[in-house]
């Protein structure tokens, strides 16, 4: 037993004495740390622009989406919007003076047009840059229906589908 503890206190005293000289760190492993945290920082920013801009053209595509449902209620409550009448145009400013729309993404109100077809259907144009996401303006679009806004797509809205 006694031998056993001797060769316990023999082996802890090679490591003390090895570890008796380390005190911190190389200079090359903290630039080695500094490089691999650099790195890894460098991949999260590029992570997160991407995600800030897709939440950015997400909220554009749902914006089309709010402004399309406010029509389809405008269209059902305004006497004077016939399906194929003389009055069959009408714009997003009108939606918001009636109180179905409370502004959104979109630069100008009036640029919005809602359409009503000699068939009854509501279709939905605006021109290019009418929403951004960031500095990416979005593309024109015309007569989309209520299927078209529905399945309105980051890369049909904005051009370029990002990653």
């Amino acid at each position: 037993m006694l031998s056993a503890i001797l060769v316990e206190d023999k082996t802890e005293n090679r490591f003390n004495k090895l570890m008796k000289d380390e005190t911190g760190l190389s200079l090359v492993e903290l630039l080695a740390v500094v490089v691999i945290i650099a790195i890894l920082s460098g991949i999260g920013v590029i992570a997160i622009g991407n995600i800030i801009q897709n939440a950015r053209e997400d909220a554009a595509i749902s914006d089309v989406q709010t402004a399309y449902s406010a029509a389809v209620l405008h269209q059902s409550t305004s006497d004077g919007l016939a399906s194929g009448g003389n009055n069959n145009t009408f714009t997003l400013a009108d939606v918001n003076t009636a109180g179905l729309y409370n502004g959104g993404g979109f630069d100008d109100l009036d640029d919005v047009s809602f359409t009503i077809t000699p068939e009854g259907t509501l279709t939905m144009s605006f021109p290019a840059g009418a929403l951004s996401a960031g500095t990416k303006p979005s593309l024109p679009q015309t007569g989309l229906n209520q299927d078209a806004v529905s399945s309105l797509t980051r890369a049909q809205l904005f051009g370029s589908a990002t990653p």
